[in-house]
């Protein structure tokens, strides 16, 4: 599946330990496209789409970004099963869901946010990348911290 060969090229920078200055990533990996997700952009420009590319030439860019230097480094980045990279720095607003029991305490707004959105039909799942580099997935409503 496209998530494993993701995750494997995020998996192989983090072992290499996070570039200086990185602030963290969000990928909200969907199925074809974005339909009714509830994203903003958080910058004035638009979009980035993307010719399709290797899952490591889309992770190499997304962490190239994952910096305070960088204006594109806040937000979720959203990628879809080909590789294509959607859109960029999204403000990604995902409801609360009304009756869900499994809500993770003591994380960050990141974490929160990928539990819920990965609720949403058109999201196979979240990857997050901490400052630290703890990587963790978020799928149908669970968190999962990978061991890299």
């Amino acid at each position: 599946m496209n998530q494993e060969i993701l995750l494997k090229a995020i998996i192989e920078i983090v072992r290499k330990g996070v570039p200086t200055g990185f602030t963290g990533l969000g990928i909200i990996l969907i199925n074809k496209d974005i339909g009714t997700l509830p994203i903003s952009p958080l910058l004035s420009e638009d979009g980035c789409h993307t010719e399709y590319l290797d899952a490591q030439a889309v992770v190499n860019f997304l962490f190239s970004i994952s910096s305070l230097k960088d204006k594109r480094h806040d937000g979720f980045h959203v990628v879809n099963l080909d590789f294509r990279l959607l859109k960029i720095s999204q403000y990604f607003s995902p409801l609360i869901p009304k009756g869900f029991n499994e809500t993770v305490f003591d994380v960050g707004a990141r974490y929160r946010t990928a539990q819920y959105g990965s609720l949403y039909e058109n999201v196979t799942s979240i990857i997050i990348v901490s400052q630290k580099g703890e990587v963790s997935v978020a799928k149908n409503g669970a968190v999962e911290l990978i061991v890299t």
